[in-house]
């Protein structure tokens, strides 16, 4: 099946509605133009020291803090070089998008938001085109709309995919299998991107885009029915270009997958990406596992280390706790359990792991 891009978004204002495109200019080591260039201090925490350092989401209003935000919108204007704030009453008020008088959209933001203990709400503009992100290298967020079709399936409740704020959503893949596109240089249209790891969730991802309610806990969905938290992919630029929706998407090549490589801080421990992997049956009635890419070989553990088998791919049932059942080595994962005797041999299935049980994780 074709992947393909099937809508575009970028958020002008972290924390604000998504601005949906029909076409996106890219940036090598950045991202989409102007996504994620602003956001409004939020007078709880130290404001940045400079508009080119990367700074901690914390620092900045967000709307699972401040529901109220999902009221409001952005619109960059490049023609006339300005942003425009419109507000849930309908004021709209405009700022320079790289320089100027910001009085306006400050004014108009602490008519609505109290200042905090440091000082009033005041817009931040980011001068290194990478954006207001989590993590330093990431550039683009991809999201599987069949993963987010099968949270709503599990759960039996409606989820926007806009609570995931992604910039690209594509079809074409079954639920997870964007999982399997780590490590791997791909192309939409002109455009190529390493993909980096899983989007491991936090609790904005309770903030109903439209309304601000975050009574829906879609970090526990993904927990309880898939046995991680992960959902989506982030990428970094390599080439820029124009992309459009309905782009293809294109492997160029596969990477060796370094688990030990420096990462931004906080980055999740690989160990825990649930990642592909294909059954292969003993003729002992036992089951191994082998990476499906080769270049991201497993992690070597003794034997009773732990495993998570992840619904996914062939596999669509609950997730279950595994254990080594000897030594794995880089490609070859030897596990027992339940749910084992079901699984096809050459089937391909979602894992993580495998992690000491000394680590007391998994």
């Amino acid at each position: 099946m074709t992947v393909r891009v099937e809508y575009i978004y970028r958020y002008p204002v972290k924390g604000f509605r998504a601005d949906r495109l029909n076409s996106a200019v890219l940036a090598a080591g950045a991202g989409l133009a102007w996504d994620r260039a602003f956001a409004f201090t939020s007078g709880n925490q130290p404001p940045p020291q400079n508009d080119t350092d990367w700074t901690q989401a914390r620092s900045f209003i967000q709307m699972t803090v401040y529901p109220q935000l999902a009221g409001f919108s952005a619109d960059v204007n490049e023609t006339e070089g300005a942003l425009h704030i419109r507000s849930p009453d309908d004021q709209m008020a405009s700022a320079g998008l790289s320089s100027g008088d910001d009085s306006a959209v400050n004014g108009l933001m602490n008519r609505h938001f109290a200042p905090g203990p440091l000082g009033p709400i005041q817009l931040h503009r980011l001068a290194n085109a990478h954006g207001h992100w989590d993590f330093t290298d990431t550039g683009v967020s991809i999201v599987n709309l069949a993963t987010v079709e099968w949270l709503e399936w599990v759960s039996g409740l409606t989820l926007s995919h806009l609570r995931f704020r992604g910039n690209l959503y594509v079809t074409g893949l079954e639920p997870f299998e964007e999982f399997s596109l780590a490590g791997k240089t791909i192309r939409f249209g002109s455009v190529v991107m390493k993909v980096l790891r899983p989007a491991l969730r936090c609790a904005a991802t309770a903030a109903d885009p439209w309304s601000g309610d975050t009574s829906i806990d879609v970090v526990n969905i993904l927990r309880t029915y898939s046995g991680h938290a992960f959902c989506g992919m982030y990428a970094e630029v390599l080439s820029g270009g124009k992309l459009f929706e309905d782009d293809h998407l294109r492997e160029v090549e596969v990477d060796l997958f370094n688990p030990s490589a420096i990462m931004p801080e906080r980055t999740p421990d690989p160990v825990l990406w649930p990642r592909p992997a294909i059954v292969q049956r003993t003729n002992d009635g036992g089951v191994n596992f082998k990476p499906e890419n080769a270049s991201w070989p497993f992690i070597p553990a003794n034997a009773g280390a732990r495993a998570i088998l992840h619904p996914g791919l062939d596999y669509t049932r609950e997730p279950v706790r595994l254990t080594l059942s000897e030594r794995g080595n880089q490609e070859v994962m030897p596990v027992s359990g339940e749910a084992l005797e079901e699984l096809v041999d050459g089937s391909r299935v979602l894992l993580s792991g495998p992690v000491e049980r000394r680590s007391g994780r998994a």
